[in-house]
């Protein structure tokens, strides 16, 4: 009786302080399972958050790639018509040049045939390309204005085109109609640094260059020797 007394309470004690440790063990294991879950939840989301902005942003690059591949296409059309409307305007430079030319040729020959007759009916004759020539006047000075880059005449270098534009011959126009004597003199203008250069071929070159026949000017030029013919 007394031992049956003795071991209950030990008894109870025991099974009493297994369950509430199993219990203990059930609540931590609840807590990491609803801790696990709101953490997964949590970087879950942020997960399908930033797939999203990362699919926002690849369709906006591949719009940019269009728009850029779109720009690059309308770029080299729009090099191509600038290339073609400069061989344009310097044809027309040319086609000015060999105008003034005839101008100049037909004026001088009125006036010559005036002077040795001696009629009135030839001086008014004179006064009618005189007029015209006055005319065309602002289309001569707005090519003179015209800048060229004169080294493509071989012979002539930057100090040499310096010198040129300096006396008014800016563009292959001008220097076509310019005279070999008229550009000796403007070469000997610039000192003893300038005497080995011959600009004998210069205006024919430059009315190439002006009417833009470049392939024309190159085998032009394959056969000359510092400007001078080989």
């Amino acid at each position: 009786m007394f031992e049956n007394t003795f071991q209950s309470p030990g008894s109870g004690t025991y099974v009493d302080h297994t369950l509430e440790i199993l219990l203990m063990l059930l609540v931590a294991f609840l807590l990491g399972l609803l801790l696990g879950y709101i953490l997964w939840y949590k970087w879950h989301k942020l997960y399908q958050e930033l797939d999203a902005e990362h699919n926002r942003m690849k369709a906006v690059l591949l719009d940019l790639e269009k728009e850029h591949i779109s720009v690059q296409y309308k770029l080299e059309e729009s090099e191509k018509d600038n290339s073609s409307l400069r061989r344009k305007i310097m044809s027309l430079e040319g086609d000015l040049a060999g105008m003034r030319f005839r101008l100049e040729k037909s004026e001088s020959d009125l006036i010559a045939l005036a002077s040795q007759k001696g009629e009135s009916n030839a001086l008014a004759s004179v006064a009618a390309p005189v007029a015209a020539a006055a005319m065309a006047a602002p289309v001569f000075a707005a090519a003179a204005h015209h800048q060229d880059d004169l080294k493509k005449v071989e012979g002539i270098g930057p100090k040499i085109a310096q010198l040129l534009n300096e006396n008014g011959i800016g563009s292959f126009a001008i220097l076509a109609q310019t005279s070999v004597e008229k550009l000796k003199e403007i070469i000997a203008s610039g000192g003893s640094a300038f005497r080995m250069a011959d600009p004998g071929t210069w205006p024919q070159q430059a009315a190439l260059a002006a009417a833009g026949k470049w392939e024309e000017l190159k085998a032009f030029q394959d056969d000359l020797n510092g400007g001078k013919p080989s």
